[in-house]
C-alpha cells in the first residue's frame, strides 16, 4: 500500500488516501475484479464522503501464471526496462505495458481467455480497415463460442461507445503464426496495441 495526499475533485479538500502500486493475482486472485470493477481506483473524500476516481501507476503480477501488466498512465513510452520493478525473475514473464484502466482489463480478458494479445491486435487491424470512423480504439469484449467469433467494442477517440464489431475465430488462428516472426525484448514490458501491430507489419514487409 501506498499514502498519498490527494484533493476530492467534489469539495476540493485535501486529504491522505491509499493507494494500491501492486497486486500479485496469484496470491490474492479476488483483486482481479477489483480491476475489471474501476473499485481498486475508486476513493471515498473522508470529508464529504463522495467517490471519485484516481488512475495510478500500478503493477500487477500473477506469479503462478508467470505475467506481469505494469500500468502508467498516458505514457507513450513503447517499452519499460523490467529492472525498474527490482524483482529480477519478471525478466522471465510475459510483460506488458499499457497506459489506460481499459487496456489493462482487456490484457486480463484475453489471458483469461487463453488469447494472444499480438495476435488479438492484428486481427483488430484487419477490423479496423472495415470501420467507417477514423481514430477508432477496439477493446476485445468476449468470445461468442457458438458463433465461433471474437467479439470486440468499438469506441471513438473520446471513449465513446459507438458499437460492436467480430472477427472469425478462423483469423486469429490463421494469424497466430504470423506474431512468431515479431520478436519482443526480453524483460522489457511492452506496449502490444494496435500501434504496435501496424508498425510489426510495417517493419516485416519492409524486409
Amino acid at each position: 500500500m501506498q499514502q498519498a495526499m490527494l484533493t476530492c475533485p467534489h469539495c476540493n479538500t485535501q486529504g491522505e488516501q491509499t493507494l494500491t502500486p501492486f497486486l500479485d493475482l496469484g496470491k490474492h486472485p479476488k483483486q482481479k475484479l477489483a480491476i475489471l470493477t474501476d473499485s481498486l481506483f475508486t476513493l471515498t473524500c473522508p470529508s464529504c464522503k463522495e467517490q471519485f476516481s484516481v488512475l495510478h501507476e500500478l503493477l500487477v503480477v500473477d506469479e503462478q501464471e508467470h505475467f506481469a501488466l505494469m500500468l502508467i498512465p498516458d505514457t507513450e513510452l513503447g517499452e519499460v526496462d523490467g529492472k525498474v520493478t527490482g524483482k529480477e525473475e519478471v525478466g522471465e514473464y510475459t510483460l506488458r505495458l499499457v497506459s489506460s484502466n481499459a487496456s489493462l482489463k482487456e490484457k486480463l480478458l484475453l489471458l483469461d481467455n487463453n488469447l494472444d494479445d499480438r495476435v488479438v491486435e492484428l486481427c483488430k487491424l484487419y477490423l479496423s480497415m472495415n470501420v467507417k470512423e477514423k481514430d477508432v480504439q477496439l477493446l476485445f469484449t468476449d468470445i461468442q463460442k457458438e458463433e465461433q467469433t471474437l467479439l470486440f467494442t468499438v469506441l471513438d477517440a473520446d471513449s465513446h461507445v459507438l458499437g460492436s464489431i467480430a472477427c472469425e475465430m478462423e483469423l486469429y488462428t490463421q494469424l497466430v503464426e504470423t506474431v512468431k516472426a515479431f520478436a519482443l525484448r526480453k524483460g522489457y514490458f511492452t506496449k502490444v496495441d494496435q500501434m504496435w501491430a501496424y508498425q510489426m507489419i510495417r517493419n516485416s514487409a519492409g524486409r
